[in-house]
């Protein structure tokens, strides 16, 4: 087949869009392989999980999940007081529920003031069960704790909640 000087030959943009269309390259689904996965209840939720991961920073960590771990093992052991002094002192307070009242048992006054304001902020969104722990665990801090700041500030939670 000829081609005369007017034009009739494809451009090389014609060409590669040809080329696009072809069954025998490869297509890109990128965008598609990602939506399909998310449709994926396990690898939504795994994906998710991720996400928060990143933006949870040092709290992300293998490392972090290990302290963690670290202050539930030792509850009602010695080793518990200094679990709970070395996570605080390297991620703060922590975010969950189960372990912010497991600090309630700690010595320190601060770590336990810092738990009980902490809780307090969770308190509105948890269940009849999770209240009624928590009220009760703040009702024998007001009157068997040994410090006095840890009394008052139970003291004014419960008030604080009208009970």
């Amino acid at each position: 087949m000829a081609f005369d000087d007017e034009r009739e030959r494809p451009t090389w943009r014609e060409i590669d869009k040809m080329r696009d269309r072809s069954p025998h390259t490869r297509h890109r689904k990128d965008e598609t392989a990602l939506e399909s996965a998310l449709k994926d209840k396990w690898m939504k939720e795994r994906y998710l999980k991720e996400v928060e991961k990143l933006f949870a920073g040092k709290k992300g960590t293998p490392e972090h999940d290990k302290a963690l771990s670290r202050i539930h093992k030792s509850y009602g052991t010695n080793r518990f007081n200094k679990a709970v002094r070395d996570y605080v002192k390297e991620y703060g307070l922590p975010e969950d529920w189960g372990t912010l009242i497991l600090l309630l048992d700690h010595r320190d006054v601060e770590i336990v003031c810092g738990a009980m304001k902490a809780l307090k902020e969770l308190y509105p969104a948890k269940g009849p069960v999770e209240k009624q722990g928590f009220l009760s665990k703040m009702r024998v801090l007001s009157m068997t704790a040994k410090s006095e700041k840890v009394q008052e500030e139970a003291m004014a939670l419960l008030d604080e909640l009208g009970m």
